[in-house]
């Protein structure tokens, strides 16, 4: 199971110890001993790794984008 950071970013939620939020940032914890910094909440970084569930799940359609996009897409 992979928990979706920004842009193409995944971790393997087997390496998260623990999502601390200080600030504006959340820190993810890994196992090893390392941090990795994401902008995210711990609340959104969970709905995303529901929709990529959904996203992944073999034979369901997925139809919402992990990422929401803003404003008209520009070419």
């Amino acid at each position: 199971m992979f928990l979706p950071l920004e842009e193409d970013g995944l971790v393997d939620l087997g390496r998260v110890v623990a999502l601390v939020r200080e600030g504006n940032e959340t820190a993810i914890v890994l196992r090893d001993g390392s941090v990795m910094a994401t902008g995210f909440t711990p609340m959104t970084l969970a709905r995303r790794y529901e929709r990529f569930q959904e996203a992944t799940r073999p034979g369901t359609p997925f139809i919402r984008p992990l990422k929401k996009r803003k404003g008209p897409i520009s070419q």
